[in-house]
């Protein structure tokens, strides 16, 4: 672990970082100390000319600063061949800091300025749109207007990205791939974008390729640009409250169950609680990373929603709240069954870098294959617990639903049939 210079206010007020993910600026420190450390640290050269040759995964990215005029365009590595692993957030989660940051920053942003409210597919938006279709790597030869810049792009939303140019010209060597329900989805005008993202769900598209969808414009009856951070949680949250309509009606588990995952200086802990209709709370704590584990005052910080679901943003959280409930959501569609959920999420010294909200997606998916049963809900929490750096008290002061959970009982409970 690099010594990375963590301002003071954020370790006397280590539930900052959780709560900020770098758009806040909770701090007063701009911009975020982790994601200029992050970019200074993994400053990766990479040497172009005026043009670059690559297969693109396919990516592509939209920027928000000066919405609605944003920056956006392909992602283009210098390398051709089968890419597809760039962009396919579910196969990234074990490689590990070094290869997966390595793969990542290959990626060159070639960057057009763009209206989010542009209807055409012509020019560069039009070609940068083909790229979006795809599902896989396609030849893509691109002329630069600018010299490429030395700065990677770290975020705690979207995937690390390489160097920018500005794309003056951008020519396909070969033709996307596109999937026929992404053609039946995309050419539906009248169909809406929320619509539109459930039936490729439906289709097997993958939710990386959805995400790309919607941020190129290519979605919806008033189609418009979305900024690839927003398009990511949309689609998160979008899936995942279309899951939990369904899950609602679903006999409950019978029997309370609880895994863990640790990857990528995170760990991951999910309790699903039997005998409970849908309610979801995820806890976030970054208290190991910032040196505040046993510091027994510190409150993590929360969002949840009962069994009516929530109508406001999980503004504590972010996207990371809907990543986590799309994992959780999509387990128990599977399985054909409801319960009440709870995420804990723990960054430690191992976190090198900011990766974007996949990992906590992939993460959680992970420690769902890892479930096995206990005799309630209090030897679950405290198995979890057990698995955490963070102090028990802490855990207990952030959750709303969890300290509900250990201060009533179901009528089963009562009658001595505890879960």
């Amino acid at each position: 672990m690099y010594d990375l210079k963590i301002p003071r206010v954020v370790r006397e007020n280590p539930w900052m970082c959780a709560s900020c993910k770098g758009v806040k600026h909770l701090c007063g420190v701009s911009p975020c100390p982790l994601i200029a450390e992050a970019a200074s640290l993994y400053n990766v050269r990479i040497q172009a000319g005026e043009s670059i040759y690559g297969s693109s995964p396919p990516s592509a990215f939209m920027g928000e600063a000066g919405y609605p005029k944003i920056m956006g365009g392909p992602l283009v590595p210098l390398d051709s061949g089968d890419t597809g692993i760039y962009e396919d957030s579910s196969r990234w989660i074990d490689l590990g800091f070094p290869k997966l940051i390595e793969m990542r920053l290959s990626l060159v942003r070639l960057m057009t300025k763009l209206d989010v409210h542009t209807q055409t597919n012509t020019g560069l938006l039009g070609r940068v749109q083909e790229v979006a279709l795809g599902c896989r790597p396609v030849d893509v030869e691109a002329r630069l207007g600018s010299p490429l810049s030395g700065r990677p792009s770290f975020s705690f939303y979207t995937p690390p990205m390489g160097s920018s140019a500005r794309l003056e010209s951008i020519v396909y060597v070969s033709n996307p791939s596109v999937p026929k329900a992404v053609e039946r989805v995309v050419g539906d005008r009248d169909l809406p974008a929320g619509e539109g993202v459930v039936e490729l769900w439906r289709s097997g598209v993958k939710v990386d390729h959805a995400q790309r969808l919607l941020s190129a414009g290519l979605l919806g009856r008033r189609r418009r640009l979305v900024p690839t951070r927003w398009s990511i949680t949309a689609v998160d949250d979008i899936l995942s409250k279309r899951l939990i309509e369904k899950i609602r009606s679903m006999p409950t588990i019978d029997v309370t169950m609880a895994g863990f995952h640790r990857a990528l200086g995170n760990s991951f802990g999910v309790i699903l609680v039997g005998g409970r209709g849908w309610w979801y709370e995820m806890l976030e704590s970054w208290a190991p990373y910032l040196g505040a584990a046993s510091d027994e005052s510190y409150v993590v910080p929360s969002d949840w929603e009962d069994h009516l679901g929530r109508s406001t943003y999980a503004s504590n959280l972010g996207g990371a709240y809907y990543a986590a409930r799309l994992a959780v959501a999509n387990h128990l569609y599977s399985v054909n069954r409801q319960a009440g959920v709870f995420v804990f999420m723990e960054v430690d010294r191992g976190w090198l870098a900011p990766l974007g909200v996949w990992r906590v997606r992939e993460g959680v998916k992970l420690a769902l294959t890892k479930l096995r049963g206990f005799e309630n809900a209090g030897t679950a929490l405290e198995h979890i617990l057990g698995l955490m750096k963070t102090s028990r008290l802490s855990w207990l002061r952030g959750g709303t639903l969890l300290r509900q959970l250990l201060v009533t009982r179901t009528l089963d409970e009562f009658m001595g049939k505890d879960r």
